[in-house]
């Protein structure tokens, strides 16, 4: 008895070793998503970009901006003319906090009055947003003691805080906007990727091969339910959190909407591309199991963009959820028109592009 069980493990381990590809998935995804997450956990949230806006052009002025960026949770990345250009470096993901320093303020320490100091942070991740406002207060905190220890009269500084887009700071609103992509994700690659998989498993396949349908019209036709479906999954996921969970639609419907499905139309490739490679159903949604840890763990999902190496960073921008989720988190939440999300819709378009390439040439050699 244990010889015949051994024997059949033995089987099945050599046909999975046979299938490269999933062997190569099955080990790469769920390695990667462990590291990446254990990567940016370990490391605490650093280097939140940070705009200054100096009314003082003073000395003390400055060297308040220069301890906030002397700290490892801040860096300083621009000096604005006027507040007035903050909410333009919020909605392009450029800045987590602007820092108001008011005229006046070098003259009204020296008089031990208290300035007014604005802090604004981006509350659209509520996580990086509070983290901010807690490190740039206790780096102006940590200034005036300082420079009181050097003989300089202890003053106060009134520190103002204002959270833009999330003043609750809800973690709701950042969560559920990443899983709403995730579900039109997810939606896509399945619809997609089990068209052609069905008929083959099925062995329909071969009557649509002899029908006056050309190749291209049948992977066209293959494509177009995926497109419709998701898109109709995506109006009912949007109504559901914006009805039923308080998240805000601050942008163009419209907007979200068309991008959502030049979304969809670039992961119709990847599904396509699934389909072409799988022989059956269940190994259709395997694979799209396995690619979707892939995806989570270089979207933004679940770890930052900004925190991973440099190398990753960039490996990143490879993947269209990453572009989608930024725009939705943008168009929702901040109310960004297309000009904001131009880069993201650009790299939508380059990558659907490209993916739709690659299923084409995958599809055709499959089906001829």
């Amino acid at each position: 008895m244990f010889k015949r069980i051994a024997n059949l493990a033995y089987k099945e381990i050599l046909q999975l070793t046979r299938d490269w590809l999933m062997l190569v998935l099955i080990i790469v995804g769920p390695t990667l998503e462990l590291v990446l997450l254990a990567h940016s956990t370990g490391q605490g949230i650093t280097h939140l970009p940070v705009v200054i806006v100096d009314q003082d052009r003073s000395e003390i002025s400055r060297q308040l901006a220069a301890a906030m960026d002397n700290t490892e949770e801040l860096e300083v990345v621009a000096y604005l003319d006027s507040p007035g250009e903050v909410d333009t470096w919020f909605k392009r993901n450029q800045a987590a906090l602007a820092v108001i320093l008011p005229r006046g303020l070098q003259a009204d320490l020296a008089a031990r009055l208290s300035p007014r100091v604005q802090l604004i942070a981006d509350g659209a991740n509520s996580v990086t947003g509070s983290n901010a406002l807690s490190a740039a207060s206790g780096a102006i905190n940590a200034f005036l003691l300082r420079r009181a220890a050097k003989g300089s009269a202890l003053s106060t500084i009134d520190l103002r805080p204002q959270v833009r887009y999330n003043p609750a700071l809800n973690i709701r609103h950042f969560a559920v906007t990443a899983q709403l992509g995730f579900i039109v994700y997810q939606v896509t690659l399945i619809v997609a990727a089990l068209g052609l998989t069905r008929e083959r498993e099925l062995g329909t396949l071969e009557q649509l091969l002899v029908t006056p349908l050309q190749r291209i019209e049948l992977i066209v036709g293959k494509a177009i339910p995926a497109l419709v479906i998701a898109g109709v999954d995506f109006v009912i996921m949007w109504r559901i959190i914006t009805w039923g969970y308080g998240v805000p639609m601050r942008g163009s419907f419209p907007l979200l909407f068309l991008l959502s499905l030049l979304f969809i139309a670039a992961e119709i490739g990847w599904g396509l591309t699934i389909s072409a490679l799988s022989h059956t159903q269940q190994q259709a949604v395997l694979m799209i199991f396995v690619l979707a840890l892939v995806d989570v763990s270089f979207s933004g999902y679940m770890v930052p963009v900004e925190r991973l190496p440099v190398a990753l960073q960039a490996l990143a921008q490879l993947f269209p959820l990453q572009h989608y989720l930024v725009i939705i988190r943008t168009v929702m939440l901040k109310g960004a028109d297309l000009t904001i999300v131009l880069n993201q819709v650009l790299a939508l378009v380059g990558l659907g592009v490209g993916s739709g390439a690659v299923a084409l040439i995958g599809l055709r050699g499959r089906l001829d």
